[in-house]
C-alpha cells in the first residue's frame, strides 16, 4: 500500500531555533452492533510512524505532577507546573522539526491495524494535537484497553498550562479524508489545513498570533468585556514557553459560559433577540429548509382567553416553538394541526453551547435547531431560514450593532478566505474552514506565525 504522508511544517511558525514543538495523534473506531455483539469503541494513538496502537491505561508511565523537560526549568517554574498534571499520563507526543517537514503516514491507518475500520461512522476520527514549549499535552487513557480518556482543558487542569492546537479529522478504509481548523473553543496558535488531491487551503490567517490575541484585549462590545477571553501565562513559568509568548490561549464564549463559576452577562446575552422573536413568531411563521429534512415551519401560540376567539388547539404550548412539516404562510393554517415536535423556549446559553433545545430530537428538529442557532450567533434571525440557499448571505452575517457572536466574527473577518469555524454550527451556509478529500495522496498541516507571516512554498 502506497505511503499518505501527513506533513507538518512549522517553519512559517517563527519560533525560535530549539523550542519544543510536538504533535499528538488520538481518536477512536467506532464498530456498530450486530443482533449479537454490543457497539465497540476502540480509541487509538499513532507514533512516529503514524502506527496505530490500541490506547491502555498502563500507557500512563509519567506520574502526576512531574513532567519531561522539567530538569531545564527553574525550581520555581516547576512548582508552578506541577498542577498541569493532576493524573498519571501518557507521553503520546511526536517531535515536531522547526527546519524540516515532519511526517507520518496515515495509509497505517487500515482494517488491518485497525479491525473494523469503515466508512461513516466507522472512519477512524479524532483529533491531531499540537503543542508549543516544555509543556507537554497530558492524555490519561481510562481503562485497557481504554475506554476513553481525559481531554486537554481550557482553564482548568489537566493541560491547561500547555500551549496547544488541533485540527479535527477522519479518516476512513476507502481513505477519504475530512478535517478541519477550529475556533469553537478556544485559539492556541494558527493552523493551516490542506490536501490533495483537489483540496485548498482552509484555516490560514492575514494576522500573526500575537496581532490575533492583541484584537481580543480591546474593542471588544458588550458583557465579552475587554480581555475577558485571554489567559496569560503563569508568570511564575513563563520560562517554559517562546520568548514574546504572554498568553497561552484566547478562550470562546462557549467555553467561558461552560465554565461552572461563570456568572457574567453571557448567559443573557441573547435573552432579548430571543423574546422578541418568540413574539414575532406568534403571528408570523418561522420557515426552515434545510437540504436533507426538508421545509418545516414553526410559530409560539398563546393561551387559550377561553372566551372562544382566536382558538387554537396547541394553546397548551403556549410560549414554546412548535414546528410542523411543510411551507406555511400563516400561523392560521397551522393552529389546528398536531405539530410535528416542540422545540421549546430556548435561553442564551443554549445559543452560545449549540447544545439543550437546539440539538435535541430526530433529525428535522435537530437540522431546524442548527439553522436558528447559527442565525442567532450570527445576528440575522428571521421569519425564513434556509440552508440550501444561504451560502451566498456571509456579507449579511454580523451586522453592526447588532446582538451577535463577536468572537465568531473576528475570526472570519481575520480568515484569508473568510471561513472558520467560530462556533459548533458554523457548518450552516457552509461558513466552516473543512476539506473532504477522496483517494487521499497527501494531507499537509502548517504551523504559522506567532510574530511574523512567512509562508514557505
Amino acid at each position: 500500500m502506497s505511503s499518505i504522508y501527513l506533513s507538518v511544517d512549522a517553519r512559517s511558525s517563527g519560533l525560535a531555533e530549539g523550542t519544543p514543538v510536538y504533535m499528538y495523534v488520538v481518536g477512536l473506531v467506532s464498530v456498530a452492533a450486530t443482533p449479537t455483539t454490543p457497539a465497540v469503541d476502540t480509541f487509538y494513538r499513532l507514533d512516529s510512524t503514524g502506527m496505530p496502537h490500541v490506547m491502555q491505561a498502563s500507557d500512563n508511565s509519567e506520574p502526576a505532577f512531574t513532567f519531561p523537560g522539567s530538569g531545564s526549568l527553574s525550581t520555581k517554574a516547576v512548582d508552578a507546573l506541577k498542577a498541569n498534571y493532576p493524573l498519571a499520563w501518557a507521553d503520546y507526543s511526536i517531535p515536531v522539526s522547526l527546519t524540516e517537514v515532519t511526517k507520518i503516514d496515515l495509509a497505517k491507518i487500515n482494517s488491518t491495524n485497525c479491525p473494523g475500520l469503515g466508512t461513516g461512522t466507522a472512519a477512524f476520527s479524532g483529533r491531531i494535537y499540537f503543542s508549543v514549549g516544555v509543556p507537554k499535552l497530558p492524555i490519561s487513557p481510562i481503562g485497557s484497553p481504554a475506554t476513553g480518556y481525559t481531554a486537554p482543558v481550557f482553564v482548568n487542569p489537566p493541560g491547561n498550562q500547555t500551549l496547544f492546537d488541533w485540527i479535527e479529522f477522519s479518516f476512513d478504509s476507502n481513505q477519504a479524508f475530512n478535517g478541519n481548523t477550529t475556533q469553537v473553543d478556544q485559539f492556541g496558535f494558527p493552523l493551516t489545513l490542506n490536501g490533495t488531491p483537489g483540496g485548498s487551503i482552509q484555516g490560514r490567517l492575514n494576522k500573526t498570533r500575537s496581532e490575533v490575541t492583541a484584537a481580543f484585549g480591546s474593542g471588544l462590545s458588550g458583557p465579552i468585556g475587554d480581555g475577558l477571553l485571554q489567559v496569560p501565562i503563569n508568570e511564575d513559568a513563563r520560562e517554559a514557553y517562546p520568548e514574546f509568548v504572554n498568553y497561552l490561549r484566547l478562550i470562546s464564549p462557549k467555553t467561558l459560559t461552560g465554565e461552572n463559576d461563570y456568572t457574567g452577562g453571557l448567559n443573557s446575552f441573547y435573552d432579548s433577540v430571543i423574546n422578541s422573536s418568540y413574539t414575532t413568531w406568534q403571528t408570523t411563521p418561522l420557515v426552515t429548509n434545510d437540504q436533507s429534512t426538508g421545509y418545516y415551519t414553526g410559530y409560539v401560540p398563546t393561551a387559550d382567553k377561553g372566551d372562544g376567539t382566536d382558538k387554537d388547539s396547541n394553546s397548551r404550548y403556549a410560549g414554546e416553538l412548535i414546528f410542523f412539516q411543510g411551507q406555511y404562510s400563516s400561523v392560521a393554517d397551522m393552529k389546528n394541526k398536531a405539530p410535528d415536535f416542540v422545540l421549546g423556549r430556548i435561553d442564551s446559553y443554549e445559543v452560545w453551547q449549540c447544545e439543550g433545545k437546539l440539538a435535541a430530537g430526530g433529525d428535522a428538529q435537530k437540522n431546524v435547531g442548527k439553522m436558528i442557532a447559527a442565525a442567532l450567533n450570527r445576528g440575522v434571525i428571521a421569519n425564513s431560514l434556509d440552508d440550501s440557499t444561504c451560502s451566498g448571505d456571509a456579507s449579511s452575517f454580523y451586522p453592526s450593532g447588532g446582538t451577535s457572536n463577536e468572537w465568531s466574527q473576528k475570526f472570519h473577518e481575520f480568515s484569508e478566505n473568510a471561513l472558520a469555524y467560530g462556533f459548533p454550527y458554523d457548518d450552516v451556509c457552509d461558513q466552516n474552514p473543512s476539506i473532504g478529500i477522496s483517494g487521499t495522496t497527501a494531507i499537509d498541516i502548517t504551523i504559522d506565525g506567532f510574530w511574523i507571516r512567512k509562508f514557505q512554498p
